[in-house]
């Protein structure tokens, strides 16, 4: 079995061209004449026929790849508020009448929805930011809620449910679609039903 080479000792780096408008003309990313190693403006990517090094750390193979850590993603319209609310991570909100303020929806009664956004920072106060529109990604999954694709509807606990309320007088508001156990496109609907 070959061996993986050895590191080269001295880099010979010319830049790769890109085209812009017809001309040739250098990027920022190069490669070694004498080892054939990348690299983008100084970090260097080690490639090899056995691995693939990124900062030092080799993935072997496509199943040693793994993320830690993922953040909370969020992209969309988002807007920073006062939430009244201990807000956790993706609970809906609705806007409180009488102050303009975000408070914790439900779907138990029409006083406490519909939701309108969904909470990207956890806690209460002023400037927390919340998503009015878009898709959040959890980096974990889901705790509580969706777990699929299909639609997603506020819950009468404050929380999101692929489970429609059927109490009398409950709120059957659709926010969104969940893409993925940890994925949702969040959608309100300004249009909802209430059981009688």
């Amino acid at each position: 079995m070959a061996q993986e080479r050895a590191d080269c000792k001295r880099h010979k780096w010319i830049p790769l061209l890109g085209n812009d408008k017809g001309k040739n003309v250098p990027t920022f990313l190069f490669t070694c004449l004498r080892c054939g190693d990348l690299k983008v403006g100084t970090q260097t990517i080690k490639i090899s026929r056995y691995r693939l090094d990124m900062g030092g750390l080799p993935i072997n193979s496509v199943a040693g790849i793994k993320l830690t850590n993922e953040p909370v993603t969020a992209s969309g319209l988002i807007i920073e508020a006062s939430v009244d609310a201990v807000a956790t991570l993706g609970m809906p909100l609705y806007v409180v009448a009488t102050t303009g303020h975000f408070d914790m929806a439900d779907a138990t009664t029409s006083n406490t929805s519909p939701a309108v956004a969904l909470a990207i920072d956890t806690g209460n106060g002023d400037n927390k930011k919340v998503l009015l529109h878009g898709i959040l990604k959890f980096g974990s999954g889901w705790v509580t809620g969706p777990g699929k694709a299909g639609l997603i509807y506020i819950s009468t606990t404050g929380t999101l449910t692929q489970t429609q309320p059927s109490g009398t007088n409950q709120v059957i508001q659709p926010v969104g679609w969940a893409l993925a156990s940890n994925c949702i496109y969040f959608n309100p609907s300004m249009m909802y039903l209430t059981h009688t």
